[in-house]
């Protein structure tokens, strides 16, 4: 078989015609490039393709200088700080010193790190050479040089396929703030978030729309959202329920003056989705100390992390946290999800409810409506819903609508009962009275009647059938402890009064226990040898006594912590009892939530009834919200302390509120000298516990 030989390796290697039937050595031949003749050796010698030549083979691929090409330059040489490119190694020597040598790029003069090329090459001096043409590599440098070029490939394939998975998913962890794992569903994935953990999930960027689920309960929360690849950390709370805190760390190399120069601290309770940047510490403890250049004095991190509490789900630490700072309306999409996982239980409702109300009243209603259809025989929270209907100006329409649902159930007690329950004044006694002839075993009748019959002056009355509800419904007579305070101490039964405060007292804490530790103090203080401070000089766990202080001044005593004296609802329960102007002007810098949970309702209806008086509009606008009364008898409430011509017995007045009306209308200077000094004594005659209302009356000017 005749082949073309264009570069003459038959004169200088006549064994190749050995090969001349083999068609890869003789397209090698054919292409004219010794170096590719000498590869095609090489792979059939190690791929064992011609056993019949394995002799020959091995003879030719140890003679590299029988396939050498001329030079086409001269390769770069030289070393700066031991790097740089050399010639290193030697194989072949011939008689003469030439020798192949590898050129290739070293460190330290002479360690090959990429092989270049190999050269036929004589030394003549210290790293000075003679070279004659270049050779073909050996067979471990051929392989080491295809395999490290293979590994670049592979290097930027790696890197272009990271970059462009980066640039096409995005990290979404995930955050369960409930005591119950949660499942989630979201772009195509599926996972199930621990009770108070945590979960990343790789999702493609773009419109994403998911939703979460807790067993039993259904959807509590939704992801529909764009998510965009960034190096920010993006987060979805469920229902913002988890108490997701960033601390910002400042590392010092002098001891800061002040602790807030130490570090800061952001929440986001109640936040679902956040995008959140420059986080060196997500989830994870950040060192005690810090390494600083010379230049530096101090340097910050900052650190992604959940707060924790002891036996307290992170949806509870969350309510807390927003209590605390004026905050709870964020928390309502998390605590109404709460709620649901506890089957709505009269408590969780109860909470739920009171924090759709401060967001407003048609959400307390959606609340209370949707809670109804879970549970629709429950009477009182349908007592809740008229409340909010009533507050919403939808009388009226709920008079008719009760009415027919009455007339069409006659035999239904809750039926009569709701209707009822909408009828103010001595016209609903009368209601409440005939029903209680109807139904004497319904006790929502029963404790209906008793409240009535306590606010429009009949305790003796409301007494004995309070007996009797005690003995039908231990936990509706619960519903009207404070009313049998009053009811007791009205019937100058105050030791009894004190026996009911201490058992209270004792299974209690926190604000409630200081609640009944202020009425203690109250009725004690009308009882020869009572001790009025017994439960006011201290409060259980309770380190700079606030809270103990709190209620001390609303009892006219000074604090125990003399740093405590000028708290805002301090100074407020103390201007309360001979500065009414100062009062007025306290209470529009005070959180309404502060206001609601430390004044009661005598000390209220005081501030309502004088910012009313001396229409004081914006205290009046942020009172009103606090009163919690129909908006029927909170208007005759504020027609009556102005000093208009209007019947009380129209509405359904607690005696602490009627107390208070009494007082704020003898105030005005138009009525007739008798008519105030009237009012005022039926004032001190109305206020059982003797408490704020009588103060006033004694120290208040005007």
């Amino acid at each position: 078989m005749s082949i073309s030989d264009p570069a003459n390796l038959f004169q200088r290697v006549p064994e190749l015609r050995s090969f001349s039937d083999d068609p890869k050595i003789s397209r090698a031949i054919e292409s004219g490039d010794p170096f590719k003749v000498y590869r095609s050796l090489v792979l059939a010698r190690l791929f064992r393709r011609l056993p019949e030549h394995k002799a020959l083979l091995k003879e030719l691929t140890r003679e590299r200088r029988l396939f050498a090409k001329s030079l086409k330059g001269t390769p770069s040489l030289g070393t700066i700080n031991s790097v740089g490119f050399s010639f290193v190694g030697e194989s072949e020597r011939d008689t003469d010193g030439s020798h192949i040598a590898l050129h290739a790029f070293v460190i330290l003069f002479a360690i090959p790190l990429i092989p270049m090329g190999s050269y036929v090459v004589r030394s003549t001096g210290d790293r000075q050479w003679q070279i004659y043409a270049r050779a073909p590599l050996g067979i471990m440098g051929w392989l080491y040089t295809r395999g490290l070029a293979l590994a670049l490939v592979l290097m930027v394939l790696s890197g272009a396929a990271a970059s462009y998975h980066e640039a096409s998913n995005q990290d979404l962890t995930i955050l369960n703030g409930f005591d119950v794992p949660v499942q989630v569903n979201i772009g195509k994935q599926m996972a199930t978030i621990p009770a108070q953990g945590r979960t990343t999930l790789t999702l493609p960027v773009g419109h994403l729309q998911g939703e979460a689920r807790a067993d039993k309960t259904g959807i509590i929360d939704t992801y529909d959202q764009t998510l965009e690849s960034s190096d920010r950390y993006s987060i979805w709370n469920i229902a913002g329920a988890a108490p997701l805190v960033q601390n910002t760390i400042i590392y010092s190399k002098v001891k800061p003056a002040q602790p807030d120069q130490a570090g800061r601290q952001t929440v986001y309770c109640g936040k679902r989705l956040l995008e959140l940047g420059n986080i060196k510490y997500p989830f994870t403890e950040p060192p005690q100390s810090m390494s600083m250049s010379k230049y530096e004095s101090s340097v910050s991190v900052n650190q992604l992390n959940i707060a924790t509490q002891a036996n307290t789900p992170g949806v509870m630490s969350c309510l807390d946290y927003a209590f605390a700072h004026g905050q709870e309306k964020d928390m309502l999409q998390a605590i109404e999800a709460f709620a649901a996982t506890k089957d709505w239980d009269a408590r969780m409702t109860e909470l739920a409810l009171y924090i759709a109300r401060s967001v407003s009243n048609a959400e307390a209603l959606r609340l209370s409506r949707k809670v109804l259809k879970l549970h629709p025989d429950d009477v009182m929270l349908e007592r809740s819903i008229q409340d909010f209907r009533d507050e919403l100006g939808e009388r009226e329409l709920m008079f008719k609508e009760y009415a027919e649902r009455a007339s069409q159930h006659a035999t239904s007690s809750s039926e009569q009962y709701l209707y009822a329950s909408l009828l103010s004044g001595m016209e609903g006694l009368r209601a409440m009275k005939d029903l209680a002839q109807k139904f004497p075993e319904d006790v929502n009748i029963l404790r209906s009647l008793v409240w009535r019959k306590s606010v429009h002056g009949d305790s003796r009355g409301a007494m004995q059938d309070l007996q009797r509800l005690h003995q039908l419904s231990p936990e509706n007579a619960r519903r009207l402890f404070d009313s049998e305070i009053r009811l007791l101490t009205a019937q100058q039964r105050g030791n009894e009064a004190l026996k009911l405060l201490d058992t209270a007292i004792n299974n209690s804490k926190g604000v409630e226990r200081a609640i009944y530790a202020f009425e203690f103090s109250e009725i004690a203080r009308q009882i020869a040898g009572g001790d009025a401070e017994k439960y006011l000089r201290s409060m259980p766990d309770e380190d700079d006594n606030k809270l103990l202080d709190t209620y001390r001044a609303k009892a006219g005593l000074s604090p125990s912590n003399t740093s405590n004296r000028d708290l805002p609802m301090i100074k407020l329960s103390q201007s309360l009892r001979n500065a009414p102007e100062q009062s007025l002007d306290l209470i529009k810098h005070i959180d309404p939530l502060q206001i609601r949970t430390h004044l009661g309702m005598d000390q209220l209806a005081l501030l309502y009834g004088e910012a009313s008086r001396v229409n004081d509009k914006a205290s009046k606008d942020k009172l009103n919200k606090l009163m919690h009364m129909r908006k029927a008898d909170l208007s005759l409430f504020e027609q009556f302390v102005r000093g208009e011509n209007v019947n009380l017995e129209e509405a359904d007045l607690e005696t602490d509120i009627l107390a208070a009306a009494y007082f704020i209308r003898s105030r005005n200077t138009q009525l007739s000298t008798q008519e105030r000094q009237n009012l005022r004594q039926l004032a001190a005659k109305t206020d059982a516990l003797q408490g704020i209302v009588s103060t006033a009356i004694k120290q208040w000017q005007g």
